[in-house]
């Protein structure tokens, strides 16, 4: 089964001190069922960016590096308006945008807000760090 990290997901890696679950329940996915979608790279480039930290940038850019990344491609924009059309009319565009990813590619998500994706039919989520 392949997994799509969303971006807490993701940024959790980067902490002095992950989430031990998390660590944990990573090393038990193939590298070839790891992934995340280009939102997230956008949104962990924009918070590194704005730390003006060159070792930040550096950490993140290893990060995306150790992980596939999923692109939002014709595919997803379909599902994409699916889903802002039907049960995400008010929803934050990021978060449809990767729901619609994870769909498409018969990703589960992986994510810290289990609750804010439950409207997306046919999305498989879970969450590592609770």
């Amino acid at each position: 089964m392949a997994y799509l990290l969303d971006t807490g997901t993701l940024s959790e890696v980067l902490r002095s001190v992950p989430s031990r679950s998390l660590v944990r329940r990573l090393t038990t996915v193939p590298a070839r069922d790891r992934w995340t979608s280009v939102i997230t790279v956008s949104q962990i480039l924009i918070a590194a960016r704005k730390t003006r930290n060159p070792k930040v940038m550096q950490d993140v850019i290893r990060l995306v590096a150790s992980v596939k990344v999923a692109a939002f491609d014709m595919i997803a924009a379909q599902s994409f308006a699916k889903f802002r059309a039907t049960v995400a009319l008010d929803g934050d565009t990021d978060d449809v945008m990767i729901a619609a990813i994870a769909v498409t590619n018969d990703f589960t998500l992986v994510t810290r807000r289990p609750a804010d994706f439950a409207r997306f039919p046919h999305l498989r989520v879970e969450d590592w760090i609770a």
